[in-house]
């Protein structure tokens, strides 16, 4: 069996959970008996500066093909021709049986239609690693200029999110991105809760299949556990408004107000954040300090090491999130997390019995939880022991028995 694993990143460049998804899968693959899998993904001018759109590189073993201008609301290209004859090339290397797209963003919403042109007997795949198709507000499905969370997409409702666009564009993109996803074959969706969101969108439920993200770490053995207050409290991620670090920072505050022995560590960059919510978070960590302090990026062979240097990962995202890898991590790494109640993370995380829910954007209710939650070492103990790290094996061989139901429709 021959695999292309498509992304719209590296995760060398960008430390997102669908790039991650994308090359830990590639190499798991490869990794098989009888199977021979390539990554495939999309370089702006920012990584390939000196090529030309449509040019067909490499980053190590994987390929790389150099986009150019992109519509970011009807999810297609903006360059012109080029980028299929690179992709074509990319086709004519790997000689693939199964193509899986992770998402279409940046690659655009057509390579599904040029995929079924340039290589028709190959099965296609999609994981729908977020909301992108269905919401033209980054995927995010919060509502513009409020920020309120969207419970689905309709033309009426986005039109009042895009106002200068108006809901007949909302429609024809709508109709527009089903034209062309028709032509996969099957979804991927690492949660119940994303895969609802799709089928009130229109896809078929029987079209998709639910796989729940796994991360290919190996944790090393962890040393006694420390006596005393569970206390430590870390944040992981890109720092950006929709991930609620002014939330965890309004807490943090709260709790130095109150005199509480707590600490609390943001771990993650502000490289794609505008100036005025830098200008915010910059502002909220001060009055947050010291109690909270910002530690910056990280390394992802860093993240299990961090997270075992804190008690508690606090998730506060203010979306609907859909699987975050940094539960998975956290529960690699044998700590249990507070999350917000919504979405995938009260879908990956139970209350009481693996972690602790908050009601997002709540200031006061995050930092009463953070708070009882120093105080009960027992309770640490409890949701720690609970912690049962996603089997990368299991998520691998998922994969493969679904190229291969897709594989046998061709023969028969």
């Amino acid at each position: 069996m021959r695999v292309l694993q498509i992304a719209h990143d590296h995760a060398d460049w960008t430390s997102g959970g669908s790039e991650i998804v994308a090359q830990d899968l590639a190499r798991s693959l490869g990794a098989e008996p009888g199977v021979m899998a390539r990554l495939l993904v999309a370089a702006t001018s920012l990584q390939r500066p000196d090529a030309a759109p449509g040019a067909l590189g490499a980053c190590g073993d994987d390929l790389v093909l150099r986009t150019g201008a992109y519509d970011r609301f009807a999810m297609t290209r903006l360059d012109g021709a080029d980028w299929v004859e690179g992709l074509a090339r990319a086709l004519a290397a790997v000689r693939p049986d199964v193509v899986h797209l992770h998402g279409v963003d940046r690659i655009g919403a057509e390579i599904v239609p040029a995929l079924r042109r340039l290589s028709p007997r190959c099965r296609i795949v999609l994981t729908l690693h977020d909301y992108a198709p269905i919401c033209a507000n980054d995927g995010l499905m919060l509502t513009r200029p409020e920020g309120a969370r969207c419970g689905g997409a309709s033309p009426d409702a986005c039109g009042r999110c895009f106002p200068e666009l108006g809901a007949v564009r909302h429609a024809l993109r709508k109709a527009q991105i089903q034209a062309m996803l028709a032509g996969v074959d099957a979804f991927v969706a690492p949660s119940a809760f994303l895969r609802d969101h799709y089928v009130d969108w229109g896809i078929a439920p029987a079209r998709i299949e639910i796989v729940p993200n796994a991360v290919a770490v190996a944790a090393p053995p962890e040393a006694p556990p420390r006596p005393g207050r569970r206390n430590r409290f870390a944040f992981f991620g890109n720092v950006l408004p929709h991930k609620g670090p002014l939330t965890l920072l309004e807490a943090s505050a709260r709790l130095r107000e109150a005199g509480e022995d707590v600490s609390v560590t943001i771990h993650g960059g502000l490289r794609w954040a505008d100036d005025i919510f830098r200008g915010a978070f910059d502002a909220a960590l001060a009055a947050a300090g010291p109690v909270a302090r910002l530690a910056g990026p990280y390394g992802r062979d860093e993240a299990i090491g961090l997270m075992r240097q804190a008690d508690w990962i606090v998730v506060p995202s203010l979306w609907w999130e859909n699987a975050p890898l940094v539960l998975a991590e956290a529960r690699a790494a044998g700590r249990p997390a507070i999350v917000s109640g919504i979405g995938g993370m009260a879908e990956q995380v139970t209350n009481g019995r693996d972690g602790l829910h908050v009601p997002p954007g709540d200031p006061v209710a995050l930092a009463e939880t953070m708070r009882a939650a120093a105080a009960d070492p027992a309770l640490w103990a409890r949701l720690a022991a609970a912690q049962r790290p996603a089997d990368h094996a299991a998520f691998v061989a998922a994969h493969l028995a679904l190229y291969r139901r897709l594989l046998r429709r061709i023969a028969a």
